[in-house]
């Protein structure tokens, strides 16, 4: 990665998304494009969109979830292929889901579950913080 690559805003936007159950949070966890991986929903931010608005136009194109942002999280890195890659990831609430326009599978697990399923350090390591924010949203104490 070049100077003027690291210095760059985000390439791709994803979401770290949640919704509450009778007794607890779950968070979502779903299958890559190929099907080979479990990842969080993310993708390219188009021109003139907000990382914000990417990462929720990839939650609704790719899961059927519309939601809302409620933090952003940290940056994350790394090398893909070619491509150096900076998603800037969100937590989100979902607030509710209408038929997704992409073929994926979906699977709604605790946090604990869900960072177990994840295929890669990056997405696992959004989602431990997306909920440790979170946690911190509900108890501010």
């Amino acid at each position: 990665m070049t100077d003027a690559q690291s210095q760059a805003g985000p390439t791709h936007a994803g979401a770290v998304t949640f919704r509450q159950t009778e007794n607890q949070t779950v968070y979502l966890v779903v299958s890559s494009s190929t099907g080979d991986h479990w990842v969080l929903p993310k993708g390219h931010i188009e021109p003139d969109e907000t990382a914000a608005a990417a990462a929720l136009r990839e939650l609704k194109e790719e899961a059927g979830g519309i939601g809302e942002v409620l933090a952003e999280l940290s940056l994350r890195q790394f090398q893909k292929a070619y491509e150096a890659v900076k998603v800037q990831y969100f937590l989100v609430r979902q607030v509710s889901a209408i038929r997704a326009t992409e073929k994926r599978k979906l699977h709604w697990k605790t946090e604990e579950d869900a960072v177990q399923l994840l295929s890669f350090e990056d997405a696992r390591s959004a989602l431990r913080e997306g909920a440790t924010v979170l946690r911190r949203l509900a108890d501010p104490t």
